[in-house]
């Protein structure tokens, strides 16, 4: 199978409790149950990319600990190349203690195990990337100077970079001119910008001031508020599907998953953007990381029904963007500087 997309980062088992409520300092609280799961934002998007038809390559490194061995199984038969997967005999596999109330929010503790010892010698030892590479996503659960590593990498092969700033850091601007679009959250675009969002009126703002740090195209997802698309010559705004959220922990990578594979067929932005919202709102209404990950019939099929629905209140044919939100063509835009 010919690699299309080429996703560096994290993988994680994740130990999901279901708890009431978010607990005080010092307070013992009893959960639900305890469900246990395949995680790490690098896998998690690795996947659903994968789900949605991409082809793609996954560069990770777990532990030789039962929960590395069953999750190497879990990623070769997933359809992702063990060539890529590397093993690391001095620390355990990544893990995840995710609490999730019943709104659907969550508070995630993370103990990054193997993730930190992927180095830029392992990078090295990977290379050479594939011919025929269109995407390249990473996100900042490996060590910085990887995640570089493999922007440059990318860069000089021609792919689009994605990167997804999380958890948040402080990022140079001599990084972000590596990367086409970055795709934080609101918080973790006012970590990066140092601009304290006030209103929805300052979303455009922390997009501009990214664009102005390096980045060419800039996401920020806004939870149930939808997304804020910019670059130099476009302004997108779109508004989140309605849906009932369970577990928000995985919108984010099903959203990110979702991009790169729209923009590894060469859509349109716009239609890019909506299958990525959509992919995100139906990753939300599910229990746990990977096993809420949507395939592409699933995702089709939420899509339509989305149509069908404003249809039914409008008389006509779901718009994708906002009214009066858009400017241009709804296509990336590529640029060289």
């Amino acid at each position: 199978m010919t690699t299309e997309i080429l996703i560096l980062g994290s993988s994680n088992i994740d130990f999901i409790l279901r708890i009431p409520r978010f607990h005080l300092p010092g307070e013992t609280i009893s959960a639900e149950n305890l469900m246990i799961v395949f995680g790490g934002k690098g896998a998690n998007q690795a996947i659903a990319s994968r789900r949605l038809g991409g082809k793609v390559a996954f560069a990770t490194k777990l532990g030789t600990d039962h929960h590395g061995v069953a999750y190497r199984r879990y990623l070769i038969q997933h359809g992702l190349d063990p060539a890529w997967i590397l093993r690391d005999k001095d620390h355990p596999t990544g893990l995840a203690v995710v609490e999730l109330i019943p709104e659907g929010e969550n508070r995630i503790i993370v103990s990054p195990g193997a993730n930190h010892s992927f180095s830029e010698d392992d990078l090295r030892r990977l290379a050479p990337i594939p011919k025929g590479i269109k995407v390249f996503v990473t996100q900042l659960e490996v060590p910085l100077r990887t995640v570089r590593m493999g922007l440059e990498m990318a860069k000089d092969h021609g792919a689009i970079t994605l990167l997804n700033p999380s958890p948040a850091s402080r990022l140079s601007p001599d990084l972000l001119s590596l990367v086409d679009f970055i795709v934080p959250n609101e918080l973790e675009a006012q970590f990066l910008t140092g601009i304290k969002m006030r209103g929805n009126r300052d979303i455009p703002r922390l997009a501009k001031r990214l664009l102005e740090m390096g980045s060419r195209n800039v996401v920020i997802t806004l939870g149930s508020k939808g997304l804020f698309f910019k670059n130099r010559s476009q302004e997108i705004s779109m508004k989140a599907f309605k849906v009932k959220v369970v577990d928000a922990t995985a919108a984010g990578d099903a959203f990110m998953g979702a991009l790169a594979y729209g923009l590894s067929r060469n859509n349109p932005l716009q239609e890019v953007l909506r299958l990525a919202n959509g992919a995100g709102a139906l990753a939300a209404q599910k229990l746990g990381a990977q096993p809420s990950l949507p395939g592409r019939k699933d995702l089709d099929l939420f899509l339509r029904q989305q149509d069908n629905n404003v249809m039914t209140k409008s008389g006509q044919p779901f718009p994708p963007l906002d009214s009066g939100q858009h400017r241009g063509n709804g296509r990336v835009i590529s640029e060289s500087s």
